[in-house]
């Protein structure tokens, strides 16, 4: 590093709570996330994807530069989410591991730092299950970067002694505090209100004498970079941070915020943050690195207390008042009707705690008969992450203990049942105002799984945990209690039954090759169909549970028995999610077209086109029938794996495209821009997967070309993140006539190629 360029920090905490259906391990359709199917697809597209490849622009808007973020920035991702991502996004996913990889190389130590489990307030929790928190948060770390994390995110930033003893006997070397939450340093003295040092760690000790090391972040940075709109001008924090540099003299500069404020919270902020980056590269004032690099080269040697908090709780970032907005109404709240109250907060948690004790109680007793005491039980336990995660499958996890099926089953449903205990503790259930929100439901709804797992060894858990929930009252009075939406909650289809009507819908609706043998944690082992009736066999792989099911489809209505349990279901109890699949897969089959088809298509649009200018007036019918059919040919040439025959139908798909050009509504147009935008995606998809080769590079400028020539600008974001580490030779070309037209793609993808220095990609072929 220049000896002159001042350490430059920036930590993002990547953070989205678990939203899936513990009965299905599905997330189901949010609509206030609208276009998207819930909120994690909508601020994976803000933020997550774009910070894998944020653009770094010219002054006409075309790319210069492509950048991964995630190779700069300090950074922590919430195991729940990284799982998400592994499954629905697994190029963001692996793009972020590599990210961490690259940055180990370039500073001996990675970005990533690891993050409590389920982002539960850590000084709440009773010892055992801060314990199992911070070792799940260890291992899964470990499986997916393949590395031991030197640092901790704490959820909220919530720390008390317990939790500082914990950490340092897991292993941690360090945390991210808010500099509020310092009463006193040791040579500041007492602080008096004013806020702690950032320019240094500082150690910090536990009840049992614990130590680890603290990082207080620069409070005024944090404030600008998350409401201030800094990120709406990198040249204003360019300069903002080189004032800083200059006024305060610090050999280190760092700040923490959530790291969806890059992109999501402020639109574009991820492009702002690679701004930042090319600048401070070129200036050479400011160096990017991370808290384990700085601490190996400076270590802490001045201690710090921490304030104890309201009722010596503990402090956090986000409650003024220690960690009470978890617990009470102390005040803190996210705005909205001022006769609202937060007074639900506390049987909230005391139900939660009731359920927990209980739980508890039964996996040591019912884990340790089977593991033979009850340390191996905790043992277990504590190593569940990578199951919990779906990083390793639960028979190899459970393999070394038991061959038993019927205990593997057993000590499955007793760890899942933990995991959605600790679930029920994810913070976001008690930060905002009502009880009757999203994020307190999600809670109540995992605590009722939890329950549900446990019944068979206590059948009174969910009715008390019904009866401790009735004291908690929503603010609206037709919102009820806690109770009366946790019995609305118990009326999501039972995950076995749900699976069961998609498998039997799937079969029966889609082409052979979308027909599914998964659905969420089920597997499918066994279909038959005889005359109407289905007979299936399932696996919940949570849990290695096998049902047996019988079924009839009659119109509109499903008569199911599910393990000799009988179900009548009706068209309207399809889940909004599962609804929308299957409509796919219905357009899909009637989009299949074939060559005669596709002639007949053509030759009736000739003939209509001659008609219209004749006798406009009687061509209504026939204009409704053939805009359905062009559709559904388009659809069925470019969305459905024919692409390679784009050379054979091309001068067909014109003519088709001119007829809609002349003659289709808004709405039909809107319709097309939808589909050409999904044709982009889907060979930026196979970029990706398999390679770039002259195939769709031809393709994609020759569509590109016809398809602008109409008027219609498909997105191109997925295709310039696919084709970008070709032309800068991240990714090797086998000929230099691939590297050639790859360099004229990328001018139709709206780079600046006079910034791509071609033939020195070709020199490192």
């Amino acid at each position: 590093m220049n000896t002159h360029s001042t350490a430059l920090i920036l930590h993002g905490h990547f953070y989205q709570p678990p939203r899936e259906n513990p009965y299905t391990g599905r997330i189901e359709t949010q609509p206030s996330a609208e276009p998207f199917n819930d909120w994690n697809e909508y601020i994976t597209a803000d933020c997550y994807q774009a910070n894998t490849h944020s653009r770094y622009l010219n002054g006409y808007g075309q790319v210069l530069t492509m950048t991964n973020n995630y190779k700069h920035l300090s950074f922590n991702f919430g195991p729940t989410l990284l799982t998400w991502l592994r499954i629905n996004h697994p190029c963001t996913y692996e793009a972020i591991l590599q990210a961490d990889k690259d940055s180990l190389a370039r500073l001996g130590h990675g970005n990533a730092i690891a993050q409590a489990y389920s982002h539960p307030i850590l000084p709440l929790q009773k010892e055992h299950d801060i314990q199992t928190q911070v070792m799940w948060a260890l291992e899964d770390f470990l499986v997916r970067f393949g590395r031991e994390s030197e640092g901790l995110w704490l959820s909220e930033t919530a720390i008390n002694p317990t939790t500082i003893d914990v950490l340092a006997e897991s292993g941690v070397k360090f945390v991210i505090l808010s500099p509020w939450q310092a009463k006193e340093t040791e040579k500041e003295g007492v602080l008096n209100g004013k806020p702690a040092p950032y320019g240094k760690p500082f150690l910090l000790t536990g009840e049992k004498g614990g130590v680890i090391t603290a990082f207080f972040y620069n409070h005024t940075l944090a404030e600008g970079i998350s409401f201030g709109h800094y990120l709406r001008d990198a040249d204003r924090l360019y300069k903002q941070l080189l004032e800083i540099k200059k006024k305060e003299k610090s050999p280190l500069i760092h700040t923490a915020t959530d790291g969806e404020v890059y992109g999501h919270h402020e639109p574009y902020g991820d492009m702002a943050l690679a701004a930042l980056i090319k600048k401070c590269e070129a200036g050479g004032e400011l160096t990017f690195t991370n808290y384990g690099a700085y601490l190996a080269a400076n270590p802490a040697k001045e201690w710090a207390i921490l304030h104890d908090g309201e009722e010596k709780k503990g402090t956090s970032w986000s409650c003024s008042h220690g960690v009470s907005r978890w617990y009470k109404d102390c005040g803190c709240y996210t705005g909205g009707n001022d006769s609202w109250n937060q007074t639900w907060r506390t049987p909230l948690r005391a139900s939660f705690d009731a359920l927990s004790k209980r739980i508890d109680e039964i996996y040591i007793s019912e884990a340790g008969k089977i593991l033979g005491s009850e340390e191996a039980a905790r043992n277990v336990l504590n190593r569940f992450a990578p199951v919990a995660s779906h990083l390793v499958p639960l028979q190899e996890f459970l393999r070394p203990y038991t061959t038993d099926e019927k205990e593997i089953s057993k000590l499955g449903c007793l760890l899942q049942g933990q995991k959605y205990k600790h679930y029920s503790y994810t913070s976001c259930g008690w930060f905002f105002n009502d009880l009757a929100g999203i994020e307190p439901k999600q809670n109540i709804t995992y605590a009722l799984m939890a329950a549900k797992l446990y019944e068979p060894y206590d059948p009174l858990l969910t009715s008390t945990l019904l009866k401790n929930l009735e004291k908690a009252k929503a603010n609206e009075k037709e919102d009820g209690n806690g109770k009366t939406i946790a019995l609305k909650l118990q009326k999501l289809l039972p995950g076995e039954v749900e699976a069961t009507l998609y498998y039997i819908l799937n079969r029966t609706l889609a082409l052979p090759n979308d027909q599914q043998d998964h659905y969420g944690f089920f597997h499918l082992d066994q279909f038959k169909e005889e005359d109407g009736r289905f007979t299936l066999t399932i696996t919940n792989e949570q849990c290695l549970q096998k049902h047996c099911i019988t079924a009839q489809m009659g119109q509109g209505k499903y008569s199911l028995t599910v393990d000799s349990k009988p179900y009548a279901l009706t068209a309207s109890e399809i889940p909004d999610r599962m609804r929308r699949e299957l409509l796919q897969q219905i357009d899909k089959r009637i989009c299949t077209v074939d060559e005669d088809q596709i002639i007949r298509l053509d030759q009736s649009l000739a003939h209509y086109s001659l008609l219209a200018q004749s006798a406009p007036e009687v061509l209504e019918p026939v204009y409704q029938q053939l805009v359905g059919w062009a559709i559904s040919m388009i659809k069925g040439l470019f969305l459905f794996e024919r692409i390679r025959f784009w050379g054979h139908y091309k001068d067909r798909f014109l003519r088709v495209l001119d007829f809609l050009t002349v003659y289709g509504k808004a709405e039909e147009l809107q319709l097309l821009d939808e589909v050409f935008d999904e044709v982009l995606h889907q060979v930026a998809d196979k970029i990706q997967r398999n390679g770039l080769f002259e195939q769709s590079i031809r393709f994609v400028s020759e569509f590109l070309e016809e398809v602008r020539r109409r008027d219609f600008q498909p997105d191109l974001t997925k295709l310039q993140d696919a084709l970008y580490p070709y032309i800068v030779g991240e990714q090797l070309l086998e000929e230099k006539e691939d590297i050639e037209r790859a360099y004229a793609l990328a001018r139709d993808l709206n780079f600046d190629t006079s910034a791509i220095d071609l033939p020195r990609a070709v020199e490192r072929e």
